[in-house]
């Protein structure tokens, strides 16, 4: 009898003491935490400036890079000089789309996963863009990857310019209520940044979004906040786009196919993708969607999801109405750079 009473105390200091001990490594592994609202520091390449045309048209994009991982990777084991091939395929497709302005989504800037290469930097030094404005939404010491190597991760969001870049805001969104307080550490929360650009005296603002791929209520809330943070405050014309992990309202299937790799502890039940708000937030505040003027084409022409064969749009570009929408463009020709295409949009800005 007093040997199955030891056992068990026994037993139950080992939980304990690993709980403790579990506690203690998220602890250490979370601090010094990131800043829920930060103005993350704004770089200055030294590389010859980029003809500013005041009179000419502006061209914006957003691409979600995927860390530098397409869907061409044939093996999960990858050496640094396939991984900065790899980069540079990236940097090609983004000097060839040939944008003034580029928000890019899931960026690494100092991890073990992409050899610890500033991706960033990386790109525009190849690409040509002058001004950084990197915005981390999480950094761990030790982290899982996609191929099950562990170490550190620093990543998120940034904008790359030819023109200068004034302010850089970042806010990190909350995780979602569902994720179990003892995985959280192993999903990354997303955030969005806010730069005011200076286009030759005239002020900028462009919002880059990443929303939560698996909570629709979380992705409208997320809007709300941004909307109460900068876009309710400001008289200068504005672009919001990203990855808005939202499917386009003119696509009429709804299937959520990005959204089908969810894990387990997300209830699929609360989905009600059909009536989602997301888009609708930001259009019924006057926003425009850049790929409005395509509508006459079919819906597959817009898709931007997944990157080798598309069949759903969840990449957009919305512009205020006083700025005047020429056209915009899905460019297809990035194929397996990423899992995403780049969406892009020409515009004019009086």
């Amino acid at each position: 009898m007093k040997k199955s009473i030891i056992f068990i105390l026994i037993f139950f200091l080992i939980i304990v003491v690993s709980f403790l001990i579990f506690l203690l490594f998220l602890w250490w592994n979370d601090n010094p935490k990131l800043n829920k609202k930060s103005n993350p520091p704004i770089a200055e390449l030294s590389i010859n400036s980029i003809k500013n045309q005041a009179s000419k048209n502006l061209k914006i994009a957003s691409y979600n890079i995927h860390f530098g991982i397409g869907l061409d990777i044939k093996t999960k084991e990858i050496d640094e000089a396939s991984y900065i091939k790899r980069l540079n395929s990236l940097a090609s497709v983004i000097k060839n789309l040939d944008a003034d302005i580029i928000l890019l989504q899931e960026v690494d800037f100092h991890s073990k996963r992409s050899f610890f290469i500033d991706e960033a930097n990386f790109i525009a030094k190849k690409a040509g863009y002058k001004y950084i404005a990197e915005a981390p939404t999480l950094k761990r010491k030790l982290h899982i990857f996609y191929n099950f190597v562990c170490g550190k991760l620093d990543y998120g969001i940034c904008i790359l310019s030819k023109y200068p870049i004034e302010t850089n805001e970042l806010v990190i969104f909350d995780y979602s209520k569902e994720i179990p307080f003892y995985i959280k550490w192993l999903f990354d929360p997303h955030g969005a940044q806010k730069c005011t650009i200076d286009l030759n005296g005239k002020k900028l603002e462009v919002v880059n979004l990443h929303l939560d791929p698996w909570s629709q209520l979380l992705r409208e809330e997320q809007i709300k906040l941004i909307k109460n943070l900068w876009l309710d405050h400001s008289t200068n014309p504005k672009i919001v786009a990203g990855d808005f992990n939202t499917i386009s309202y003119y696509d009429k299937s709804k299937k959520g196919l990005s959204q089908q790799d969810a894990p387990w502890f997300v209830d699929r039940k609360n989905w009600n993708l059909k009536n989602e708000k997301t888009l609708k937030m930001l259009l019924n505040m006057g926003f425009q969607d850049a790929f409005a003027v395509k509508l006459f084409l079919t819906t597959k022409t817009l898709f931007t999801y997944p990157a080798d064969k598309p069949k759903e749009k969840i990449d957009h570009i919305l512009t205020e109405n006083t700025i005047k929408i020429i056209r915009g463009i899905i460019f297809d020709k990035a194929k397996t750079a990423s899992d995403h295409l780049p969406v892009c949009a020409e515009v004019k800005i009086d």
